[in-house]
């Protein structure tokens, strides 16, 4: 007795172990861990920990064995049997939302499939479980008692290696039953992105909990003891098909909504990334012609410029004929010229000419509308981010800035500034902007009406995850804060 005690319970170890490695699986990539303890050891391996510990506690236990069946420690109804799955469903939960991050609609919608596949997996094969282990028994019995008057001893020894037999390979098939659900799950999900939103996957969570409320149901009713066991499926036979029907029904239900959200996630994707290729087009568009208003101006200026020789050889004529006048023209004509060169130039030189004809842009809207503007921008060369990438956030950050501060007209002001710490590099953008502020799930909602509105900060913070950064935004004193994290990579 003790040696089968022995097996069952490292089976059960076994079992636990393989079912939290999956639950691990499914995690992993769709909620970000919160640590890696000594740069070794991930917060995941704790969440398989707390998994395994949990479900052997639940299981062995006397103190909660004595709780839930009494004194006695044995189960008397399969409703007892809900205490333990809810109990280790609540601590894995509460485990997720210690070591991932991210929403925690995301963290419930994960560990209920996970739960809802198993409880279902098993369900679909309980009816015909039962079935074959009571028909291969009766076949034991009239082969190996009955029909040789066998031994008893000898007998019970072969239906505990029968139970043995039965039971890894009932584990086996429910643990392969949970891998597909499983898979086909993650597969489905992770084609559509990683970022699907709080409401998402709210609208998975509906069919996990129906199919675990189908399965609480099923065991409260399934069987219990008193002076003989009551069956279910015994006194009502068309449930053996009924159950893993149902059973069935749930989990096609679960894969085919997170199928059908991967597939709105996909098209949403596909609209978003031709929003942006627009947006690009616009910004491209606007480069172009900040480059001809300054080539125009260039060129007028050599045009110009022989009639400037013209009037300073003049000039220097009068003077050496000794018209003192002539002195004092000739230095106001040049300062008129040099001020004219500084009208072609930006204040801001940021290193490179792409940047320098971006930030110049907004720096002379801003001129016209009497906004202040100040920047400390420099083009990051030795960090290997694209110009085009940072294009996107100055002409989209710095839009919204001339947008918002448009709107506080006599005392609005706006900066950029450009920070790098190790391999990160900091864009900080601030502007005046008004409390009121209508907020969406992470970012200000847009008060633009035109197609295309709203996408400024979307675009921003595609290209920082671009680069494995992020996007903060903040409100102080009336004050807009856009700070935004890139992480490059040395270039020689």
């Amino acid at each position: 007795m003790e040696m089968k005690n022995v097996i069952y319970a490292c089976l059960d170890i076994a079992e636990s172990a393989a079912l939290g490695g999956l639950l691990v699986y499914l995690m992993k990539g769709m909620l970000p861990e919160r640590f890696v303890w000594k740069g070794k050891i991930h917060a995941s391996f704790f969440f398989w920990l707390q998994f395994v510990a949990a479900r052997e506690f639940l299981s062995y236990s006397n103190l909660v064995k004595r709780l839930i069946y009494g004194e006695g420690m044995q189960i008397a109804s399969s409703r007892q049997s809900i205490a333990p799955v809810l109990a280790s469903l609540c601590i894995t939960l509460l485990a997720g939302f210690l070591l991932y991050r991210g929403s925690r609609i995301k963290a419930v919608s994960l560990v209920a499939a996970f739960y809802a596949f198993l409880e279902l997996i098993r369900f679909f094969m309980y009816p015909f479980a039962v079935w074959c282990i009571g028909r291969w028994v009766d076949w034991y019995t009239e082969r190996n008692f009955v029909a040789e008057n066998g031994d008893l001893a000898l007998y019970y020894a072969g239906i505990e290696r029968v139970e043995l037999f039965w039971n890894v390979s009932h584990a086996c098939l429910a643990f392969a039953g949970v891998l597909t659900c499983v898979f086909l799950y993650k597969r489905a999900l992770a084609s559509g992105g990683t970022a699907y939103r709080p409401e998402e996957a709210a609208v998975l969570c509906v069919p996990e909990l129906m199919g675990l409320s189908f399965t609480v149901m099923l065991r409260s009713i399934l069987f219990y003891y008193e002076k003989e066991v009551y069956n279910l499926v015994d006194h009502y036979p068309e449930l053996n098909g009924m159950i893993p029907c149902v059973a069935f029904l749930c989990i096609a239900s679960i894969l085919l909504n997170v199928k059908m959200l991967g597939k709105v996630e996909r098209e949403h994707e596909k609209r978003r990334r031709a929003e942006l290729c627009q947006s690009r087009a616009e910004e491209l568009y606007a480069h172009v012609k900040d480059l001809e208003s300054v080539n125009l101006k260039i060129r007028g200026m050599k045009h110009d410029l022989k009639h400037y020789t013209a009037d300073i050889q003049a000039l220097l004529l009068k003077i050496e004929s000794g018209d003192m006048w002539a002195k004092e023209e000739l230095r106001h004509y040049v300062d008129s010229m040099h001020l004219s060169l500084e009208r072609l130039d930006s204040k801001c030189q940021t290193n490179h000419p792409v940047t320098d004809v971006i930030i110049g842009r907004y720096e002379r809207l801003m001129e016209q509308k009497q906004i202040s503007f100040s920047c400390d921008f420099i083009y990051p060369k030795q960090f290997g981010i694209d110009v085009f990438d940072l294009s996107v956030i100055l002409n989209n950050g710095l839009e919204n800035a001339l947008e918002a501060c448009e709107r506080e007209p006599g005392k609005a002001k706006a900066s950029i500034l450009s920070k790098q710490k190790g391999n990160m590099f900091f864009i900080t953008i601030e502007n005046t902007c008004s409390k009121r502020m209508r907020w969406g799930e992470e970012f200000p909602i847009s008060e633009k009406r035109e197609n295309g509105h709203g996408l400024g900060l979307k675009n921003i913070k595609d290209c920082a995850e671009r680069y494995f950064g992020r996007v903060c935004v903040q409100i102080l004193d009336n004050r807009f804060i856009l700070t935004v994290m890139l992480q490059g990579q040395s270039v020689p």
